[in-house]
């Protein structure tokens, strides 16, 4: 149980789509077929030899927007970012800091299993305990979107408090490279399982236009 006794963990909705992995799109399941399924939302399964990612229907929503960030052929960047979703795992997107990458951190928020609470946009962690303190319990079993491109280290106390089961704070963070992600966590991020995605910021408009069609 998180602050205030709030589960973090509410229950997900039945499973309507298999991501197959590498490949770059789902296979639809209907409810008759969800009940023959032994497994639950976030499960790998087998799609015609091919290994395939349990999805429901908020986190397929995320399937376009999340190709129109990373890029119309990154597939197991989205593979990734579904599987970090659906089992709570901090991202860190590299790139630079942006209205996009927040409105797309907003937009994961929105379609995760946190969205019935906070998001909360960090620019500037305080350094006082006390003040760190209020922020994560204001936080508390939300999202909290870092912006990790400033040239600072964050405070141990804080990093702490991130991954604290008291807290229950489901990380999102904007960073130019993996090293400056190392730089501000310090040492402690090799404890947390990252996942980093490579944020090129290419439109799924600007990816379709560098497509040619070729006529038959």
């Amino acid at each position: 149980m998180g602050i205030g006794g709030l589960s973090p963990h509410p229950a997900r909705g039945p499973i309507t789509a298999l991501r197959v992995l590498g490949r770059g799109f789902e296979v639809t399941v209907d409810a008759n077929r969800a009940e023959r399924l032994r497994g639950t939302v976030g499960d790998r399964f087998t799609v015609k030899g091919e290994p395939a990612l349990a999805l429901d229907e908020p986190t397929h929503q995320l399937v376009q927007p999340l190709t129109a960030y990373l890029g119309i052929g990154a597939h197991h960047d989205v593979d990734s970012a579904l599987a970090a979703i659906l089992w709570r795992r901090p991202i860190i997107l590299h790139g630079s800091r942006s209205e996009d990458v927040v409105e797309l951190a907003r937009t994961i928020h929105e379609h995760s299993i946190r969205k019935g609470f906070p998001f909360t946009q960090v620019n500037t962690v305080p350094t006082n305990d006390a003040a760190i303190e209020a922020l994560c319990t204001e936080a508390g079993c939300g999202t909290i979107f870092l912006d990790l491109t400033q040239p600072y280290e964050l405070p141990e106390t804080f990093v702490r408090h991130l991954f604290s089961d008291h807290f229950h704070l489901w990380t999102l963070a904007v960073a130019p490279a993996a090293e400056d992600v190392r730089r501000c966590f310090g040492p402690g991020m090799d404890f947390f399982p990252f996942c980093t995605l490579g944020f090129r910021r290419t439109s799924l408009l600007r990816s379709m236009q560098d497509v040619t069609f070729t006529q038959r």
